[in-house]
């Protein structure tokens, strides 16, 4: 009986502090959604998360693990989206469909939305952070390639297909900093459905 007083005591702790850790990220996100990067100072962090800073550096040390717990999720969720099963199933329409609309979801959140802040106020320095970008970057490439084989069956070659993959993921990389100039984004529609047609008219050779 004492055995699982304590089990679900720790099972207690421990989903309290992903809670925690949850909150701290969130109010990261949306600091830097509202205000930009160089207002997640310390105090802003722990003021939107509700607890001290002390209770901040329980959770993850100084501000630079917050950053990187923030890339890391980002790109966790992303990889999510390259493994999708259902991009191996289906037509290759309902395949384009998919993933086009479930990356373009992704890269208008506010979570991308910080993902790119913080890439592009640490651009240029040699750190900690650089570094963990770095690796991110060749876990993209290696979800990227696993991406070809939602083409499988079709008469693409494969350099081209990864030619039409890393143009889709720039394109909606990039589409996704428009809302920062118009919010209302009046071509977010017409613009994707663009792209899924270049996807499925790409040259086969």
């Amino acid at each position: 009986m004492a055995a699982r007083k304590h089990k679900d005591e720790t099972s207690h702790q421990a989903q309290k502090a992903k809670a925690t850790r949850e909150s701290i990220i969130n109010a990261v996100v949306t600091i830097i959604n509202d205000q930009g990067f160089a207002s997640a100072s310390s105090t802003a962090i722990s003021k939107k998360a509700g607890i001290t800073w002390g209770a901040v550096q329980h959770h993850y040390g100084n501000k630079n693990e917050i950053l990187v717990a923030v890339l890391e999720m980002a790109s966790d969720k992303y990889a999510i989206i390259l493994r999708d099963p259902r991009l191996l199933k289906g037509t290759l329409v309902e395949r384009v469909d998919i993933l086009v609309d479930s990356t373009w979801e992704h890269y208008k959140s506010d979570l991308y939305f910080a993902f790119t802040e913080i890439i592009m106020a640490s651009r240029g320095k040699d750190s900690e952070l650089t570094q963990h970008i770095r690796k991110l970057n060749a876990k993209l490439e290696r979800n990227m390639i696993a991406l070809i084989d939602m083409f499988d069956g079709h008469d693409m070659s494969q350099e081209h297909i990864y030619d039409s993959l890393r143009y889709v993921h720039r394109f909606l990389a990039g589409f996704a900093m428009d809302r920062v100039f118009d919010p209302k984004m009046p071509y977010e529609k017409r613009h994707i459905e663009r792209l899924k047609h270049y996807l499925l008219t790409s040259p086969k050779h």
